[in-house]
């Protein structure tokens, strides 16, 4: 392939791109992605792992998937999530799987 600039590149398959939206508490996070989905069917959202407690009005499965302490450790010695990190003594991650399977259903 050749770029407009005239550079030669070797193509890429591209399978799909992965927005990551981080900020903190209250920034907006939830309506930008409501505004992304409702935007475009190609868009999916991934539901993060997290020790943290549950808060009111937080479901299971929509807003996160609450996990124990030991569960988080066996995932992350699976290999089972893309990326973790510890955040004010909770651990939060991306489920491998389901951004896995989105992909290739595409």
């Amino acid at each position: 392939m050749v770029t407009a600039a005239g550079h030669e590149h070797d193509m890429i398959a591209r399978r799909g791109l992965m927005l990551v939206l981080s900020s903190p508490s209250g920034a907006g996070k939830t309506t930008l992605s409501r505004k992304l989905l409702q935007a475009d069917p190609m868009v999916d959202l991934s539901i993060s792992a997290t020790t943290r407690k549950q808060r009111p009005g937080e479901i299971a499965a929509e807003h996160y998937h609450f996990v124990d302490n030991a569960s988080f450790d066996r995932m992350v010695a699976n290999d089972e999530l893309l990326e973790w990190a510890q955040v004010f003594g909770n651990r939060y991650g991306t489920p491998r799987a389901p951004v896995r399977c989105n992909v290739d259903r595409r």
